[in-house]
């Protein structure tokens, strides 16, 4: 029989950028010494990390961690920790974060709760990913061709349809080479199948976005829905980059989530002040612009009078705006005829 080992106390990760362990170590003892001296039992070759940087001891509770004669202390989870500064360490829960310098370190102990273990892909699901990045190529190409069909006469509908899933294709390839590019970049994995399939579903989105507002509108006589279908589209693209992100920075998806919010939020703001600024309202159309085929048209004819009767309401506003002064303009001028 062998000879028993010390007891392992805790183990302690070095994490690469993309926070996966890179090297790690084993603790049987206490107090854990860290820092770039030789005599640490922990040695780092950050030279942003102090000669002794922090100690972990023992503690009445449990184990604390003491920061050490360091300029730039220790970042315990979100918490900074600056010279000669003791904080407790939780030893139940999730594993402890500490950044070094810049050096991320994952302090685990026998009393944290361990992630559960990731499922290996199956052997069938690279046939289901090709089939389902098919069926959403196959999908948009048909929504592609249905809105080109219905925005284009039928003389040029070939030529505008050719130039329609050309420019998509070549689009495709450029962005997705690029988002592939950045992702091989930053975690050593370009993840292409990822970045296509997020470009084909976001572009789904895009398409239902613009087509179906514009089609229920003119079906059921709702112009409003087309007045404000840039929103839907501005939160697709907060969506697709978001998305796109993950691939890029696989650790910090909480940081993402709020970077995707507020660039829809500013998105959404900017698209206001520019419609204010060009027609004084909100919404995106002065009018209903989309014609479609009419037997796509749901809503009962309005009679002729009716129709004008309606527009006797817009005469005030009309004639408001005719009194008012072009816009770059300070007032009438003495030479105006």
């Amino acid at each position: 029989m062998g000879e028993v080992g010390p007891a392992t106390l805790a183990v302690v990760d070095v994490l690469d950028r993309d926070g996966h362990p890179r090297q790690t170590f084993t603790v049987h003892a206490w107090p854990l010494r860290i820092g770039r001296a030789l005599d640490n039992d922990i040695v780092l070759g950050d030279a942003h990390v102090a000669p002794h940087h922090l100690s972990i001891v023992p503690d009445t509770a449990g184990l604390a961690l003491e920061v050490a004669d360091t300029r730039n202390g220790v970042a315990l989870g979100r918490r900074r920790l600056a010279r000669s500064e003791r904080a407790a360490l939780a030893t139940d829960g999730a594993p402890i974060e500490l950044m070094l310098g810049r050096t991320p370190l994952r302090l685990r102990l026998p009393g944290q709760v361990v992630a559960p273990e990731v499922a290996l892909a199956p052997e069938g699901s690279l046939n289901r990913r090709v089939g389902s990045l098919l069926l959403a190529a196959l999908l948009l190409i048909g929504g592609t061709l249905f809105a080109t069909y219905l925005d284009t006469d039928p003389d040029g509908l070939a030529r505008a349809a050719g130039s329609a899933l050309l420019a998509g294709l070549l689009g495709a390839a450029v962005w997705c080479s690029s988002w592939a590019l950045l992702s091989k970049t930053f975690t050593r994995q370009a993840r292409f199948g990822w970045h296509l399939r997020v470009f084909l579903y976001a572009s789904l989105a895009l398409l239902a976005v613009s087509v179906v507002p514009a089609l229920l509108a003119f079906a059921f006589s709702w112009p409003w829905l087309t007045d404000f279908d840039f929103v839907g589209s501005i939160v697709v693209i907060a969506t697709a980059l978001y998305f796109h992100l993950l691939a890029v920075e696989q650790t910090k998806h909480r940081m993402l989530k709020w970077a995707a919010v507020t660039c829809a939020v500013v998105g959404v703001a900017v698209a206001f002040w520019f419609n204010v600024q060009r027609t004084d309202q909100f919404g995106d159309e002065l009018y209903m612009s989309h014609l479609f085929p009419p037997a796509l048209r749901l809503a009962r004819p309005v009679p002729v009078e009716t129709f004008v009767d309606g527009l006797a309401t817009l005469q005030t506003q009309l004639d408001k705006k005719a009194k008012e002064p072009a816009r770059g303009d300070d007032g009438p001028r003495a030479d105006d005829e």
